[in-house]
Formats: C-alpha cells, structure tokens, sequence
C-alpha cells in the first residue's frame, strides 16, 4: 500500500506532464500561424538607360545633302512645248457623241389580216406533217436515184414550159421589156436547148426569167393582199394571191394534160423536183423561230410586198 505522504506527487506529476505538452501545442499553431504570410512581390524595374542601337539605315543625311537623280519621265519640256493633236472627238458642236443628223427611215408596218385563223393553223401544221412525212423522204429518195444535171434540165424543162405565166403577167404590167425577154427565151430554149432542158439563153445572151405572176400583177394595179389563207398542198397565201393562182393555172400548159392524171403526176414530179433544192430550208426555218406560222405569214406578206413594188 502507498505512502499517504507520495500519493500528492503522484497527482502532480500527470498534471505537470499535461500543461507542458498543452504548452507546446500552443506555440507551434502560433508559429504555424506565422509563417503562412505571403510573400511580397517585387516590381519590375525597366532601365531607362537602354537604347536601340541606330544602324544608319535612315540617316537624315542621305537624303537631305543628296539630291535626287531627274531621269526626264516627266519633263515639263516633253509636253509643255507639244501640241496636242485635235481629233474632232470633243468638239464643241458635236453636243450629242451618238447624234445622227441622217434622216430617220420611217418603215411602214404591213397590216396582216388573219380572219382565218384557226383553219390557216390547222392548214399549216397539215402542209408541215406532208413535208416531213412525205414531200421531204420522197425527195431525198428522187436525188438518190436521180444525178444532178437530171435534176437541173427537168428544173429547166418546167420553166421553160410555163413561160406564158410569166409573159401575160409581165405584158399586163406594161413591162414589153421583160415579155420580150421571155419570149426571146422560149424560142431559144425550146429549139436550141432542147424543149428547155438546156438554158442557152442565160448562158449565151444573158436572158434572165423575172418570175413573174397574177398575183403579182394585180398587186402593181393596186389590188391589196386581203384576208391571209393557207392552203393544203399549196402552202400561205392571200386572197388577191388566190385569184392570181387561178389566172396562173389556166396560163399553164401542165393544165390541159390529158388525161387528168398524167396532169396531176407531171405537176407532182415538178414539186418533188423543186423540194430538192430547197431541201433544209425548211427545217432551218423552224428551229429558227419560236412561233414559225407567225413569222411565216409575216414573211410572205413582206416578201410578196416587195415584189410588188419592183420596178
């Protein structure tokens, strides 16, 4: 059993032990605590002693003492003592640069009348579907089978044989110059030529044909176009060409064939013989315009117009 007298030792040394280690926990937070400061920044500092070191690249001397080299590209001599040549362009009476002191060339506008319209639409796309379907194949298969001086003296033949057409028409006219013509030609051309096959007056004489017709010659005696008519077969027309087409074909000998059919076949070898020549016409004409039955009337009229009005 312990002494009474060291129990209070034993009670005081445990405290003592306890305050001491107390003590030192304090005093390490503290300097913990102390040395968590942040650490002050210093400034930069910039010299201001420091300089960029001057290489001479531009020395104010260079260019101020030497002076610069003149090599003449604008020398007030070249031009100053230079007249300038004047063209007329920016003449003072010449306000207007496009003006046009030529009279102005007013065109008449040929009135078409088209009272026919629709059954003149249909005719067209109808004679268009015998070209292509039929007028077209059969002339190319005539000049396959056919040589090409075959073609031009049945050409020949045909013209010769219808001279009386173009005889009345050009003696109703008054032109006694041109009937003579043609019937210097069919003398010609029906003897030496060989019933027209050949044309020894155009190659020898220089008799040209002038192409003339009815329609032609009522429209010298004034007679206007009248209503626009397409026929089947026959192509575009007008009234006052209509009737010219009746006086032709009463002048044309190809008419009084007997029988009527040997009429009808020679007058279809002189249209297939005739389609040669013009093959491609046709098909350039259509692809040309957008609406080929308008341009086609315009075009009759204003070529049927000129005619006319030949002297």
């Amino acid at each position: 059993m312990l002494n009474n007298n060291a129990s209070p030792y034993l009670v005081k040394l445990p405290l003592s032990l306890l305050i001491l280690m107390m003590s030192g926990c304090v005093s390490s937070k503290s300097n913990t605590e102390n040395n968590t400061e942040p650490t002050p920044i210093s400034p930069i500092v910039i010299s201001e002693s420091e300089f960029i070191e001057d290489d001479g690249l531009f020395d104010d001397a260079q260019f101020d003492d030497e002076p610069l080299e003149d090599d003449g590209l604008f020398d007030d001599g070249q031009f100053g003592n230079e007249a300038f040549e004047d063209d007329g362009l920016f003449a003072d009476d010449d306000d207007d640069l496009f003006s046009d002191d030529s009279p102005i060339e007013v065109v008449e506008q040929v009135e078409i009348s088209d009272p026919f319209y629709y059954f003149n639409k249909a005719m067209f796309h109808v004679n268009d579907k015998l070209y292509f379907w039929v007028l077209r194949p059969t002339a190319k298969g005539y000049t396959a089978i056919t040589p090409q001086f075959f073609r031009v003296g049945v050409a020949n033949f045909f013209r010769n044989i219808t001279m009386p057409i173009r005889f009345t028409s050009s003696l109703l006219q008054g032109d006694f110059e041109s009937s003579g013509t043609e019937l210097g030609r069919f003398a010609v051309n029906t003897t030496v030529g060989l019933l027209g096959v050949m044309d020894p007056a155009d190659d020898y004489f220089d008799w040209q044909s002038n192409n003339q017709d009815m329609g032609l010659t009522l429209g010298k005696y004034g007679i206007g176009n009248g209503p626009y008519i397409v026929w089947p077969v026959f192509g575009p027309s007008t009234l006052r060409d209509t009737v010219g087409r009746s006086g032709d074909y009463f002048l044309s000998p190809l008419t009084y064939l007997q029988p009527d059919k040997l009429s009808i076949s020679v007058q279809a070898v002189e249209k297939i013989n005739s389609t040669y020549f013009s093959l491609g016409d046709y098909e350039a004409f259509k692809q040309a315009y957008i609406d080929p039955y308008e341009r086609m009337k315009e075009f009759y009229i204003e070529h049927r117009a000129d005619r006319v009005a030949e002297e």
